[in-house]
C-alpha cells in the first residue's frame, strides 16, 4: 500500500501582513526533577503565508546552542498548493547525507493527480515511485502507485525483491467525509487485499476514532486504533493510540494538547494549513480552532512559539546510524550505538503515525506491505528520517 504519497499528513481573519506568526516549536525533556530544552523546529513563511522552510535543531548541552540537523522545504503554485516539497538531513560538514523529494501535478481544479518521490542518490536526485490519484464527482476515489525500474513506471510484486506496488481505495459516509480505506497490493496479475481502516465522526463532523484493519486472507482481523477527544470550542485535546492483541486494545502511545481559549487559530500564520487538499476529506484541517500552545506526551513536552526572530544556521550534525534488514517482513533493528535513542515514529504514505517506539528492535509484522518513514529521534534532540520498506 505505501507506496503512494497521500498525506492526509483556516481562514485569516486579518490581512496576511498583520499576522503574529508562529514561529519555532521547542521540546523539551523531564530528567527527573526539572525540564531541559531538547530539540527545535523553526518556521518561515511566504508573503501568502505559506510554510516554505521547517529546519530542525538539536540543543548542544555543552553549549546550549542550537545546533542546525535538517529541513524541509516546499514550492507552491498559485493556487497555494505544493508543487514540490524536499527534506534534506546534514552530515558535519554540512553536505547532504540523506535527501528526500516529491513534485507535484494538479488538474484544473487544484486536485493532486500524480506525485513522483524522488532519492538523493550520489549527488543527484533519482526516480523511485510514483502515485496516479483518481477523482470521482470531485472526490479523490484512489491512488496508485508505481516503481520506476530505471527507464519507466511498473508494477512490481513482492517477487521482484522490492515491496509490491500498491492501491488504495477510498469510500465516503453521509456526511461527505472519508469512511473507509481499503489497500491492496499487486500479486503479478491484480489487486489483494492487505489492509483497511475504518472512520468513524461526531456529529461536529470530527473524527473520533480510526481503526485499522488487516486481511488474513480470508477476513479482516483487528490491529491498530486511534481515538481523539475535543474540548466545548472543537480542539483537539487528546490522542491516543491502542494495539490489538489477544482479544483486547493495550495502550500505547497518547499526547494531550493545551490552547489559549480566548484567541483564535485563524488570528496567527502558523505551519497547519492543508497543503493539498486532502485535511477537509477527514475534516483534519479543524483539529486546531483556538491558538495552540503545546502538547505533552510522557516525559516530553512542545511548546509553540509566536512572533519570535527565525534562529540563525551555526552548523550541522546528524545522526550516523543504519537500519536493518531493509527491506524487512517483520524485525527492525536501528544501530543506535553511536547515539542515545529517545524515540522511534513511523508513519504511512497518508502521513499517520502507525508505530512508537523506544526500543531499537521493533516488529512490524502486522503492518501491511509497502514504504513507510521511519522518524528517529536521539536524546540530544537530534531528528533523521528514513525510508522503510515492509515486504
Amino acid at each position: 500500500m505505501k507506496k503512494i504519497t497521500l498525506l492526509l499528513l483556516l481562514l485569516c481573519s486579518i490581512t496576511a501582513f498583520s499576522q503574529v506568526k508562529l514561529t519555532s516549536a521547542t521540546e523539551e525533556y523531564y530528567n527527573g526533577t526539572s525540564w531541559e530544552n531538547n530539540y527545535k523546529r523553526t518556521f518561515t513563511y511566504d508573503a501568502n503565508n505559506n510554510l516554505v522552510s521547517e529546519k530542525s535543531y538539536y540543543r548542544d548541552s555543552s553549549t546550549t546552542s542550537w545546533e542546525f540537523s535538517s529541513s524541509e522545504t516546499y514550492v507552491y503554485n498559485a493556487a497555494n498548493r505544493v508543487v514540490s516539497s524536499t527534506y534534506e538531513s546534514f552530515d558535519v560538514s554540512g553536505n547532504i547525507s540523506y535527501g528526500y523529494k516529491s513534485n507535484y501535478t494538479y488538474n484544473g481544479n487544484n486536485q493532486v493527480t500524480e506525485s513522483i518521490d524522488l532519492e538523493f542518490t550520489n549527488g543527484v536526485w533519482v526516480n523511485q515511485y510514483k502515485s496516479t490519484y483518481a477523482y470521482t464527482s470531485g472526490k479523490i476515489t484512489s491512488v496508485v502507485g508505481q516503481d520506476w525500474n530505471g527507464s519507466s513506471w511498473v508494477y512490481v510484486t513482492d517477487g521482484d525483491q522490492q515491496d509490491a506496488s500498491s492501491k488504495i481505495t477510498i469510500s465516503y459516509g453521509a456526511n461527505d467525509l472519508v469512511s473507509e480505506f481499503i489497500y491492496a497490493d499487486w500479486n503479478g496479475s491484480s489487486w489483494s487485499l492487505v489492509d483497511k481502516e475504518l472512520y468513524t465522526y461526531n456529529t461536529n463532523n470530527k473524527i473520533v476514532r480510526i481503526i485499522s484493519y488487516d486481511w488474513n486472507g480470508a477476513a479482516y482481523e483487528t490491529y491498530f486504533k486511534e481515538e481523539y477527544t475535543y474540548d466545548a470550542n472543537g480542539n483537539l485535546i487528546l490522542e491516543k493510540s491502542f494495539d490489538y492483541s489477544n482479544g483486547s486494545y493495550e495502550l500505547s502511545y497518547e499526547t494531550s494538547y493545551t490552547f489559549d481559549s480566548t484567541q483564535m487559530m485563524s488570528s496567527f500564520t502558523h505551519p497547519f494549513k492543508d497543503q493539498f487538499g486532502f485535511d477537509a476529506l477527514t475534516g483534519q484541517e479543524n483539529f486546531y480552532v483556538n491558538k495552540i500552545l503545546g502538547y505533552e506526551e510522557e516525559d516530553y513536552r512542545t511548546t509553540y512559539n509566536y512572533g519570535e526572530a527565525t534562529a540563525s544556521v551555526k552548523d550541522f550534525s546528524s545522526i550516523d546510524f543504519a537500519v536493518f534488514p531493509n527491506p524487512t517482513s517483520s524485525i527492525l533493528k536501528i544501530d543506535d550505538t553511536s547515539f542515545a535513542l529517545k524515540n522511534i515514529e513511523l508513519f504511512n504514505v497518508l502521513g499517520k503515525k502507525v508505530f512508537v517506539s523506544t526500543k531499537n528492535e521493533i516488529n512490524i509484522a502486522h503492518l501491511v506491505n509497502g514504504v513507510y518513514l521511519l522518524k528517529i529521534e536521539s536524546e540530544k534532540g537530534n531528528v533523521v528520517t528514513k525510508r522503510i520498506i515492509k515486504n
